[in-house]
């Protein structure tokens, strides 16, 4: 069941970096009929709640609840939440935010609070089971259940904005920040160092429970102060600057505390992961690193104003989180549960196209928000670019998810003649 799950979150992905490839073309050749706004949004909704959502449900099921665990009330939820996915997959790109995308938007969050529900519950269950041992793993996940529902306030925050005719207006960006904050800080995050430190839990990898208790406490109390940034945008004013200069600074602090975790257990971790893993891992961990380097440098205000008034830079930062940390840890960890294959020479090939694409499409981003900061306009050919590169990552998933059917279908064929 897991594996026609993620199966469907990867095709959920596939339609994502599709749209966006195809928002990336129209910069370069005009496309009449393409309402830009409301195929953003579509992307947007895939990659967020039909992928990552998607797949981060079916590696906590998997993860945190016993194997012979009954998982029919989650797989009703989980086709449930597809439905809604797909609503919005239709919805957005025809009318953008109205009243059936909304719907379709509101069934998915109630049904996460549903799975919230269920899954703390269950969890809860075991535990007693185990006689309440509690474990790094266990607040990491759920903190990341809590930031998720947290993140929904802002969309709960949405409707008297939008009736009341206050889009464009300062609340309206505030609101929406408010959500993706939450979900990229809190809930993706925290989920993915969930699962890391339960992997390492099963294989008796064992930390420093004083070191992964600072991490937890400094990494959770940035994730608040860091929103500072997004309000700064309406209202710049100093004291927010510095709440966020602090958050920035406590995320320093967790990131020591997590590099020195990773130095006392990178041998053993290498020796469970190999090659086209290693590198996923690897990458996902660079990703996280270098995130909060970034933000280390808006601790000056200066610096803090260019990050969120050029363009460039915010899709950059954005895609860094989504793709390269979230993404590619998704992806090690779908292998690493055995649902997905990377073994064979079609989905390595899939894999290194993705990653390709992803790194030139970040280097681009990059270079031409500093060209942007400092007046040298353009560089030449810079939208060809980006959409040739933006193309690498619907291809490269193309022959991750042809790996995976042929792998199904080569099973099958086994069985048979058994």
């Amino acid at each position: 069941m897991p594996r026609k799950w993620i199966i469907v979150a990867l095709l959920n992905m596939l339609v994502a970096v599709s749209i966006g490839a195809l928002l990336r073309f129209a910069y370069v050749e005009e496309i009449s009929w393409l309402a830009f706004k409301n195929f953003l949004h579509a992307h947007s909704h895939a990659a967020m709640l039909g992928w990552v959502y998607l797949a981060l449900f079916t590696f906590l099921i998997s993860t945190f609840l016993p194997k012979d665990f009954d998982l029919k009330k989650y797989n009703i939820l989980f086709w449930l939440t597809q439905i809604s996915v797909l609503g919005m997959l239709v919805s957005f790109p025809q009318m953008g935010y109205a009243s059936w995308s909304i719907g379709f938007s509101v069934m998915h969050t109630i049904l996460s609070y549903v799975f919230v529900f269920y899954f703390i519950r269950d969890l809860g269950k075991i535990q007693k089971q185990q006689n309440n041992t509690f474990t790094i793993s266990n607040w990491l996940v759920k903190s990341s259940l809590f930031f998720m529902i947290f993140s929904t306030l802002g969309l709960w925050g949405m409707g008297p904005i939008m009736a009341t005719g206050m889009q464009g207006e300062a609340v309206y960006y505030m609101t929406i920040q408010f959500y993706l904050h939450f979900q990229f800080n809190g809930w993706f995050i925290f989920a993915i160092l969930a699962l890391l430190f339960k992997f390492m839990e099963k294989h008796h990898i064992s930390i420093n429970p004083q070191d992964a208790k600072r991490f937890f406490f400094f990494l959770s109390i940035s994730s608040f102060l860091t929103y500072a940034l997004a309000v700064t945008w309406a209202n710049p004013l100093p004291i927010l600057f510095y709440i966020n200069s602090s958050g920035v600074a406590l995320q320093l602090v967790a990131l020591f505390y997590i590099m020195k975790i990773a130095k006392d257990v990178w041998k053993q971790l290498q020796n469970c992961f190999e090659g086209t893993l290693r590198l996923l891992f690897f990458l996902s961990f660079f990703s996280f690193g270098f995130k909060i380097l970034i933000q280390s440098a808006v601790i000056i205000p200066a610096i803090a104003v260019v990050g969120y008034t050029i363009r460039n830079y915010a899709m950059g930062f954005l895609h860094l989180m989504l793709i390269g940390m979230v993404t590619l840890f998704l992806f090690g960890f779908a292998a690493q549960l055995k649902l997905i294959r990377l073994d064979n020479f079609l989905a390595k090939f899939g894999i290194r196209v993705f990653i390709v694409g992803f790194i030139l499409s970040e280097v681009f981003l990059f270079l031409q928000g500093t060209m942007f900061w400092g007046s040298m306009g353009f560089m030449p050919y810079y939208y060809e670019l980006l959409f040739g590169v933006s193309a690498m990552l619907p291809l490269g998933l193309f022959f991750i998810i042809t790996a995976q059917l042929q792998a199904v279908s080569d099973g099958d064929r086994k069985n048979a003649s058994d």
